[in-house]
């Protein structure tokens, strides 16, 4: 009897070690077209998002993340470890009549992670290939995907329009796998967090689960009903001033409500404990131009499309559970480092205890950031369709090249207005999902801690623009990011020396530029007419037209 509790003793004890041996599942949530001044953790008081505060003031606030200025090279970098002027995808994303896609000699984050056990799942957008098979979800490393193929749709119908030469051309946008979901019913929002839901419900605890969810909110929709959100959802948001902005907000609140879902379902399923969390922005706020939808990058300079901070500075946390690190002292830090949407492929594979690959431009930052300890230094953002480049280098930073005029601008600070007392913070933070599961899983948050850290995470500018530069192919503008976050005052003039060391680095960068492949019939061209595949956005250099 002895020697059967004996074994049975090491048994537990070996059962127990292996399962503190599990590799960690990872929940990677995008947001698209989020602008600075729509979250909270930045100081905002009109754009409540409490879920996401909950898991940024018991995770690593991530203050100097960067990204690239659109969305479909924002994608690609997080999906490869690559700028994504290497690999093709620099500038304009793509739209529904493009070819063009992450080349499929690039090994892509979910393969990596699926030869590593784990069992990988996308809801939501995708945007990075859509018109072979061979660059689809399902075909690049995921086992499944439920969302879009393409940039943007409308809330409710799920279709996307663009403008062609032969006139507007609608189609249907919603995909499960191969097939369009002409069934669906509700908002788009609600859907994906459904979706995900499922996944974490029905998923084997056995196993590791990567699950990237990629939300359409807050982008705008199509042009004729651009931002969508449902009536009471706006209501809510009534100590909003400006109506457009109201909306936003209201679909800002869907996504937060989406995040405090997930978590919590997490913890229903004993899951949260082992989890990483990462939650991102593709790229700055649309404040202007095209795609517009009162997102707000205030009082960063610049937008969506553009170099300047506010185009590709963004919002970023992690959070991991405490059986993936240990110790609560990480925890509530605002990490001052740079960190570029590159760095999640090496970083999340060095956190699950992996090698992360060599040469790949993404840099493994996940003991950095648990132990606050800077190490990048160099971050560019080049789109030589565009005409325009950038090099931060330590604290400082060089422009060329030449920006759209109504992108150069500080904008936001209009959208900031409020009507009488916005809603509670810290009654919001403490009524979340979110907080309710991360306090349940054993770890602290201090509401109070928050707030000092809302005042931390607030950017403030001082006395406005003293010397404007607006960059041209021979003309540099040249800031100290650190001292001067809102690029008001150019030093090109005063620090020659420097903007010349600056632009010597960046041309050796432009160097490994990869031109973009446009390999596609011209954009509006016959083959990829929606009408041709039952109006929906199909594979359209693989299948033939559709026929009743």
């Amino acid at each position: 009897m002895g020697r059967l509790v004996q074994i049975c003793l090491v048994l537990s004890v070996a059962l127990a070690a292996s399962a503190q041996k599990a590799k960690p599942n990872v929940l990677f949530v995008m947001a698209d077209d989020m602008g600075w001044d729509d979250w909270s953790s930045h100081g905002s008081r009109q754009v409540l998002t409490p879920n996401l505060d909950s898991l940024a003031g018991s995770g690593v606030l991530l203050h100097r993340y960067y990204t690239h200025a659109l969305c479909s090279p924002a994608r690609s970098a997080v999906l490869t470890g690559r700028y994504s002027h290497t690999i093709g995808m620099q500038g304009r994303p793509l739209l529904h009549g493009e070819a063009r896609g992450i080349p499929t000699t690039e090994r892509l984050l979910p393969q990596y992670l699926k030869e590593l056990g784990y069992r990988t799942q996308l809801v939501g957008k995708w945007h990075v290939g859509h018109a072979y098979r061979n660059q689809l979800p399902i075909n690049r490393g995921f086992e499944n995907h439920y969302g879009a193929r393409t940039g943007f749709m409308d809330y409710y119908e799920y279709n996307s329009q663009e403008a062609w030469a032969s006139g507007p051309v609608s189609g249907l946008s919603l995909f499960r796998d191969y097939t369009p979901d002409f069934e669906a019913e509700g908002y788009i929002t609600d859907l994906y967090n459904e979706e995900a839901k499922h996944i974490i419900r029905s998923h084997n605890t056995s196993e590791p689960l990567f699950l990237m969810v990629t939300h359409h909110a807050p982008h705008n929709g199509n042009e004729d009903a651009s931002l969508q959100a449902p009536p009471e959802e706006v209501r809510a948001q009534r100590h909003v001033e400006l109506h457009p902005r109201r909306i936003f907000a209201a679909m800002v609140k869907k996504l937060d409500d989406s995040v405090g879902d997930m978590v919590a379902t997490l913890k229903e399923q004993g899951m949260l404990e082992n989890t990483i969390i990462v939650f991102v922005a593709d790229n700055g706020a649309p404040t202007v131009g095209n795609g517009a939808n009162s997102g707000s990058n205030y009082p960063l300079r610049g937008v969506k499309g553009s170099p300047w901070e506010g185009g590709i500075r963004v919002d970023a946390l992690v959070w991991a559970g405490p059986e993936v690190a240990e110790g609560n002292d990480w925890r509530g830090n605002i990490f001052q480092g740079k960190m570029h949407a590159s760095d999640w492929l090496p970083t999340l594979l060095e956190a699950i205890g992996e090698k992360p690959p060599t040469g790949i431009d993404g840099i493994p930052q996940w003991k950095h950031i648990l132990e606050n300890q800077p190490t990048r230094q160099e971050i560019f953002e080049i789109d030589d369709f565009t005409g325009y480049s950038s090099i931060t280098l330590g604290r400082h930073k060089l422009i060329v090249g030449t920006v759209n005029a109504a992108y150069n601008l500080h904008r936001g600070g209009d959208l900031r207005g409020i009507i009488g007392q916005p809603p509670n913070y810290q009654q919001a933070v403490l009524n979340s999902k979110a907080y309710a599961a991360i306090t349940a899983a054993g770890v602290p948050i201090d509401v109070e801690h928050l707030e000092e850290n809302k005042e931390k995470a607030t950017v403030t500018c001082g006395e406005g623009v003293a010397k404007e530069c607006i960059p041209t192919a021979d003309k540099w503008c040249l800031y100290d990011i650190i001292d001067d976050p809102c690029e008001y005052r150019d030093l090109s003039d005063s620090l020659p020396g420097l903007a010349e060391v600056l632009r010597f680095r960046l041309a050796q960068e432009e160097e490994r530029v990869v031109p973009r492949t446009d390999k596609n019939d011209p954009i509006g061209s016959e083959r990829a007419m929606s009408k041709n595949f039952n109006y929906t956005w199909e594979t359209f250099m693989d299948l033939e037209p559709y026929t009743a």
